[in-house]
């Protein structure tokens, strides 16, 4: 009876995982992770997409000037358009070679969505190409969504503490 049990127990709870989105989408609901966003032609065929959100309770001009001075530009930048967004090449996760390898490279893209004139929704975008190993990027995507979502709430941390 045990068994039965703990059988059905994680059956639902894997069940409650994948409704939920959970590796492809953390915190944002499927219609907020199905818009486009800069950066997405970049690479249209990446086999690994993930999309990160979290809402702020400030305008998004308060929002992008703590964006501005956390990612104060470098030769990662692809491209920049004040208060809306912030777009940079990234690595696979897990892949410290990938700086010196076009095809390892995928984008990250940090959108600033207002909900309201006092809410902003930060969506954060990655997108990824396999290079022939898609299990393992799928691995590195997962292991760091912990840190994904830890970096977001310390832009909404400080976001709050500036106001």
């Amino acid at each position: 009876m045990r068994r039965r049990s703990l059988i059905a127990l994680t059956a639902a709870a894997a069940c409650g995982v994948a409704a939920s989105g959970f590796p492809r989408r953390l915190g944002l609901t499927s219609s907020q992770a199905s818009v486009s966003l800069p950066g997405d032609l970049l690479i249209p065929d990446a086999d690994v997409v993930v999309d990160r959100g979290i809402e702020i309770a400030a305008p998004v001009e308060d929002v992008w000037a703590v964006l501005e001075s956390a990612f104060e530009g470098g030769d990662q930048e692809i491209a920049r358009e004040e208060s809306d967004y912030l777009l940079m090449r990234a690595p696979a996760p897990g892949n410290a070679r990938a700086d010196e390898d076009e095809d390892e490279q995928g984008t990250c893209v940090v959108a600033l969505v207002p909900i309201t004139s006092g809410r902003t929704l930060v969506h954060l975008r990655e997108r990824h190409r396999s290079g022939g190993d898609r299990l393992a990027l799928w691995a590195g995507v997962l292991a760091e969504s912990v840190s994904t979502m830890l970096m977001l709430r310390d832009i909404r941390a400080a976001v709050l503490a500036s106001a």
